[in-house]
């Protein structure tokens, strides 16, 4: 395929969507993730990356795209959340990476609609994961959905990682690179274990 661009990136992108899988922060049913590298540009893993690769990806299988969705190179085929990335990371400057997943101890709370508390002092700050209305995965109106839940919170999101729960399906945290979202998507998985083990204490 020759050099490909951000290799570094795309790299660490492989690491962090092994580390999600293995880490039971998503399933074998799915999960997407996307990085902002430079304007113009987004890097996103591909369609059934954990079905099918159990998420062992190379930096070759990480497609370059940009804003119109055209694929400027990489290997695979586009996940069909796509639009729901590029609702956040082409109109927040300060979003610069994606993480949709389906951790486990946050699937309970997915299943029902209900928010995940903040239950830890790390997430204090941002407060309880909402809710958006449901809406069937793929679909512009998940994606409109999840871009009102931002707008909504505009001045919070531009300044910390978020998450929201998307009902009947999974969830997606932001952050400011890769790293943040990674951490964010750790904290309310941990939070939602929190809660339900609260019930038992």
């Amino acid at each position: 395929m020759g050099v490909l661009m951000y290799e570094e990136l795309r790299e660490e992108l492989c690491v962090t969507a092994k580390l999600i899988f293995d880490r039971r922060l998503t399933n074998a049913v799915g999960g997407n993730y996307a990085v902002r590298p430079a304007a113009g540009h987004i890097l996103i893993t591909p369609a059934f990356m954990s079905e099918r690769k159990h998420s062992s990806l190379e930096p070759k299988d990480i497609l370059l795209i940009d804003y119109d969705r055209n694929i400027i190179d990489g290997e695979g085929v586009l996940t069909r959340e796509v639009n729901m990335h590029l609702a956040l990371l082409t109109k927040y400057e300060n979003i610069g990476a994606t993480l949709h997943a389906h951790p486990f101890h946050c699937m309970p709370f997915v299943a029902a609609g209900k928010p995940i508390p903040s239950m830890t002092e790390a997430t204090e700050d941002r407060g309880d994961v909402g809710c958006i209305p449901f809406a069937r995965a793929y679909t512009p109106e998940l994606a409109a959905a999840v871009s009102k839940y931002f707008a909504d919170r505009r001045e919070l999101a531009e300044r910390l990682p978020l998450g929201v729960i998307l009902p009947k399906h999974g969830v997606l945290v932001t952050g400011s690179d890769i790293y943040s979202a990674l951490s964010m998507l750790e904290l309310i998985e941990t939070d939602a274990y929190c809660a339900i083990c609260s019930k038992l204490i």
